[in-house]
Formats: C-alpha cells, structure tokens, sequence
C-alpha cells in the first residue's frame, strides 16, 4: 500500500512540471507507520476481547471494581403490573408511613411468554417484600364499614326506592355527568343551592348513591356543610362522628374519618364536630392537600355545601372544584336570589341546574307503565289470570 501511495504522489509532482520531491520516501515512511500502528491496535483489541468476561457475574465484579459500588446479580426480573389509581394511592400511603420502598413499573407485553427454565415473572426479592403496615397506615379499601342505627332518609329515592321515577332522573343526571367526563377533567362536584330548605343535600347524597353504583368507579360523598352538617344524618348515622373538621385541626388522620357505608359501595366523609370558624379552618392550607389526596383513590367526589349566597363557604368550595351543581326548588326559590347566586358563579364550572320538586307531569305517566314496579305487577297479574 504504501508502494502506490509513493507512485502517485511522484505521478502528481511529473504533471505538476516538477522534480521527484526532496524527501520522496517521507510520506511511504508516514503511511507505513500507520499501518504499524492499526496492527498493533488491531493485535491489542484481540487480546483484550479474549479477557473479557462472558457472564453476568463477571460483569457484577467488573462493576463493583470500576465503579466502586455494589453491583449483584438480582436474578430473574421482577415484573410488576401498572397499578390503577386506588392502588397506586394506596402505595403512596404505606410510602408515607415509612413502610418500605415501592418496585419501580415496567410496562409488560401481555403477549410475551417465559423462555424454557426461565420464569417471566419471579417472586420478589427479600429486600423488597411488603413490610407489615404500622399503626394507622390503613387506607381507603380498608375504612370503617358503618351501618345505619337510625332509619335512613326516605328520600334517598337511589337507596330505598331505586325502581321510582325519582331515582330514574338521578340516573339520568348521572350518565350526563359521565358524558360530561368525556370531554373534561370532572371528579370534584361541588353541590350548592341558593338558600336554606331546597334540598341541596338530598340531591347530593341521592346523586352519590346513584354514581356509587358503579362497580369499577370509587364515588365519595363529603360533607362540606361545616356549619349545618346533614349527611352523615341522612344516611342514617351518628352527626358526631369525627370527620373533615377535625381532619383539618390535626386531630385525625384523613383514612381514620373516611366511612363506607354497610350494604353499599359509597363512601362518606362526615362533617364531624362545628368549628367556631368554619371559613378560616378551611382556608387553613390543608384543605387543597386532602382533596388531592382523596383524589388518588375515588374516581367520583361529591361535596355538599352550604347555600352560595349568604356564606363565602362555598366560594372557596367552588375553588377546589372541577364543576357546580346548583339546586333550586320550584314554589321555593326566589328569582332574584337565584339571579344573585348565578352572578357569583365563574360560568365555565357551572355544570347546570337541578330543579328540585318540579311538579310536572310530562313523563309520569310514561314512566309508571313502563317503571319496574309496573312491570312486576304486570307480570304478577298475568300469571294469576293463567292460573286461574
């Protein structure tokens, strides 16, 4: 090679009208110790690829010797499924409690099959068991199931009544509220009225029922109502148990006040004893912390509060909101009360407005041939009139 890199350089220097160059076998000199030295690398990669190690353990050492850290062989990979959000709340608690270290995610192609003698999926390592849970450390899945010692609220149609015409528009309310999930973020409804006695929190408590049906969606009914407190009431229980308020003064922890109610797939979060200054708790800081926090586990939050219009309560509910329900009741409601609530409302969360004891009868004679009680009795009828 370098035998014609001297021929044509000397071809070169011909044309070019001059001598053979003053120094002809300096540049075969330079090219021949290129190629000393492309050997020699060429000779030494060989070498050293042969030392290289072939195995995961050699690695590990080679590792730890570079680098100066501990580098182990943790086996086969451990594999742990995406958590949905109840679970992944539910991690971050244990977490928060000190209660040991969570496994990252890996995505994981359902379609991948173990290699032969090579599980796919092994058990956990020692180190990243789960730790037994300390005191306190429960979480939402595990709240206090409470039954009813006082009769419920009649009107909770979604409860005691699921076959009425009533508890049919409160499903009709919810899957336009589901349609409304499509195209928004809307989790946080804030329930309010205009004035005292429109049946602001029956409409809560009936509409939560109602979303508490599903059994893939978490729905949480809380009681903002820190003056007048009337869920934990409704539904049949105790108006002292502890709950938001003294969530807020420190005085419990937010997975200690979280109820389930017996029977159902709802749960609820009672207003718990009156502050002296309802507005100035809430403002206190904590507040935004613990919606967010009960946001990581239910898929649907409904919060009752009280009217918009005499108390600044509720403006600052409607802060923390993704949407508003205002309620009204017909023969009840004043207009110009209603106009002046409707004023204080920023009308991109205003999700509408549920008229309560509407007293027209457009669909209920449709309704009570078609309802399911009808159609029990119907069928009850027809099977007599065969008998017989």
């Amino acid at each position: 090679m370098s035998y014609i890199f001297e021929a044509l350089q000397r071809a070169e220097n011909e044309r070019a009208g001059g001598g053979p160059p003053k120094n002809g076998d300096s540049a075969a000199e330079l090219l021949q110790r290129v190629e000393l030295d492309v050997e020699r690398n060429r000779a030494l990669y060989e070498e050293r690829s042969a030392e290289l190690p072939r195995d995961l353990e050699s690695v590990a050492a080679m590792l730890q010797d570079v680098q100066g850290v501990e580098a182990e062989v943790a086996g086969p990979l451990l594999v742990e499924p995406v958590r949905p959000a109840a679970a992944a709340f539910e991690l971050e608690e244990e977490m928060s409690k000190g209660n040991g270290a969570a496994p990252a995610s890996i995505a994981v192609n359902d379609n991948a099959q173990p290699t032969e003698g090579k599980p796919l999926v092994s058990d956990p390592p020692a180190a990243m068991e789960a730790k037994p849970k300390a005191a306190g450390a429960m979480t939402f899945a595990e709240a206090e199931e409470v039954s009813s010692p006082q009769a419920v609220d009649s009107r909770l149609v979604c409860l005691t009544d699921q076959g009425s015409l009533a508890a049919e528009k409160f499903r009709v309310l919810g899957l336009k509220l589901r349609n409304l999930r499509d195209k928004r973020k809307l989790k946080r409804i804030v329930v309010t009225g205009t004035a005292p006695e429109e049946g602001k929190s029956l409409v809560a408590a009936n509409l939560a029922l109602n979303q508490s049906r599903s059994k893939i969606l978490k729905t949480l009914l809380i009681d903002g109502d820190l003056r007048r407190p009337r869920v934990a009431s409704r539904l049949g229980c105790d108006n002292d148990l502890p709950g938001l308020s003294e969530c807020l003064r420190g005085e419990r922890e937010l997975t200690e006040v979280v109820y389930k109610l017996k029977g159902t797939r709802l749960w609820f979060l009672p207003a718990g004893r009156a502050p002296e200054n309802p507005l100035e708790l809430m403002q206190g800081g904590r507040l935004p912390e613990l919606l967010d926090r009960l946001e990581k586990f239910f898929d649907w939050m409904i919060v009752d509060t009280p009217p918009v219009v005499p108390i600044a309560d509720t403006t600052y509910w409607m802060k923390l909101a993704d949407g508003v329900l205002m309620v009204i009741r017909e023969g009840f409601s004043e207009r110009k009360t209603v106009e002046r609530a409707l004023h204080s409302f920023d009308f991109s969360n205003l999700l509408g407005v549920v008229v309560n004891s509407c007293i027209s009868n457009e669909h209920n004679d449709y309704y009570s041939r078609y309802s399911q009680a009808a159609i029990r009795t119907e069928a009850a009828v027809t099977a007599s009139a065969e008998n017989d």
